[in-house]
C-alpha cells in the first residue's frame, strides 16, 4: 500500500477550507441583506397600518403564517428567513416566535411522516439529489435518541429541515420527534425573531449586526485553522 497519504489530505483540505470561507461569507451576506430589506421595508410603509390589518384578519392571519412556514419547512428548496424575521413585526415577539415554532413543528412533522411512508426515493424528490447525502448524514449522526435530536434542533437548526427528513427514515417517535422539535426550538427561534424585530425599526441595531458579522468574518479569516480543528472535534463528539 502506499504510505504516502500528506499531499493527499493536503490538497483535499485546502478546498474545504475555502468553500467554508466562502459559506461564511454567503451566509453572512444573505443574513444581512435580509435585515436590511427588512429594515427597508418598515420605512417604505406604515408598520402600524400592516400590524391592524394583520390583526384584522384574526385566526386568518397566523393561521396562513404558520400554513407558509409549514410549507417552507417540508420543501426544504424555499427559504422560511425572511418571513420569520418579520414575524415579530407582524405579531410581536412572544406570539410570532410560537407561531414559528408551531409552523417548523407542522413541516417537520409532515417531513417525517412523508419520509416514515414513503422512504427514501419521495424525499430526494422533495429536497433535491444533492441535499440527499446530507439527509443521510444527518441520519448517521444527529437521530439516534431525543438527546442528539436535541442538540441537532438547538445547533443546527438552520438546517434543520433536512434533519426531519431523516428522522423520517429513523425509528423515533412522532411524540419524541414533536416535543423536541418544539421545546428546543423556541429559544433559537425567539432569538431570531428578536433579532428582526429590532433591526427592522432601529438603524443603530442593524448597524451593530453589519459590525457582529464583519468581526465574525474577519476572526474566522485570522483563526481558521485551530476553528477548523475545534468544529471537526465538536462534529465528532456529537
Amino acid at each position: 500500500m502506499n504510505d504516502k497519504p500528506s499531499p493527499i489530505n493536503d490538497e483535499d483540505t485546502a478546498p474545504e477550507q475555502e468553500l467554508s470561507t466562502r459559506t461564511l461569507f454567503i451566509a453572512g451576506a444573505g443574513f444581512l441583506a435580509m435585515l436590511t430589506a427588512l429594515y427597508g421595508f418598515t420605512l417604505a410603509i406604515d408598520i402600524e397600518q400592516l400590524r391592524l390589518i394583520v390583526a384584522g384578519a384574526g385566526l386568518w392571519g397566523p393561521f396562513l403564517y404558520v400554513g407558509i412556514k409549514a410549507l417552507t419547512f417540508t420543501f426544504a428548496p424555499l427559504s422560511a428567513g425572511p418571513i420569520q424575521f418579520a414575524s415579530g413585526l407582524l405579531f410581536g415577539v412572544i406570539p410570532g416566535t410560537f407561531y414559528s415554532v408551531l409552523g417548523e413543528v407542522v413541516g417537520g412533522t409532515v417531513s417525517v411522516i412523508i419520509a416514515r411512508l414513503f422512504g427514501r426515493r419521495i424525499v430526494k424528490t422533495l429536497v433535491g439529489e444533492s441535499a440527499l447525502s446530507r439527509v443521510d448524514a444527518f441520519y448517521e449522526k444527529y437521530v439516534d435518541d431525543w438527546r442528539s435530536l436535541l442538540a441537532a434542533r438547538l445547533l443546527l437548526f438552520s438546517v434543520y429541515d433536512f434533519i426531519s427528513y431523516a428522522v423520517g427514515l429513523g425509528k423515533i417517535r412522532y411524540s419524541t420527534y414533536i416535543l423536541v422539535s418544539f421545546f428546543g426550538g423556541l429559544i433559537p427561534t425567539y432569538i431570531f425573531v428578536l433579532i428582526g424585530a429590532e433591526a427592522a425599526q432601529n438603524q443603530n441595531v442593524l448597524l451593530i449586526f453589519y459590525a457582529v458579522v464583519a468581526l465574525a468574518i474577519a476572526v474566522y479569516i485570522v483563526f481558521r485553522g485551530p476553528l477548523s480543528k475545534l468544529i471537526s472535534r465538536l462534529k465528532d463528539s456529537l
